[in-house]
């Protein structure tokens, strides 16, 4: 099961943008060895015929006890990039958005990996490989509260 997003990761469909109160992001560092390779936001991969909700509610489940994560009231759609782009990821993608009391009450969703707490206006620039178009405006966006709630198409 896919629980962090490495790089290329081309079927994990469902990311967690975690703030904590100071509005930074939680991502997810690989454990050692790590070959490289740079922190993801949390992810997961959906099963056969699971919604992306309950997808994003294992993945919260795997990070902290019950109820210690409260989902936001945006969730990001990220379309399925044309076929043929194999840089990029081809499945479309849905970015959740959730809060952390602390960040202590949090940990990573996989083993061996570490989270570390980044700026929301730091974070995309760690995540680029994960192709997200607009997700420096996303996280600033609702970190500031200037994007309404619901859903938001990036890219």
């Amino acid at each position: 099961m896919c629980m962090y997003a490495p790089p290329g990761c081309g079927d994990c469909d469902v990311l967690l943008a975690c703030f904590d109160p100071a509005h930074r992001i939680a991502l997810v560092r690989p454990g050692m060895p790590a070959g490289g390779r740079p922190p993801a936001l949390p992810a997961a991969r959906r099963r056969a015929g699971e919604p992306y909700r309950q997808a994003a509610d294992r993945l919260a489940g795997a990070m902290a006890p019950a109820g210690a994560l409260r989902f936001g009231k945006v969730t990001g759609r990220i379309p399925a990039v044309a076929p043929g782009n194999a840089a990029q990821q081809r499945a479309e993608r849905r970015l959740f958005t959730a809060h952390a009391p602390a960040p202590d009450d949090l940990h990573a969703p996989a083993d061996g990996a570490q989270l570390m707490w980044l700026p929301h206006g730091d974070a995309a620039a760690q995540v680029t490989h994960l192709a997200i178009a607009d997700l420096d405006l996303f996280l600033q966006g609702y970190a500031e509260g200037w994007i309404p709630d619901g859903w938001i198409t990036l890219g």
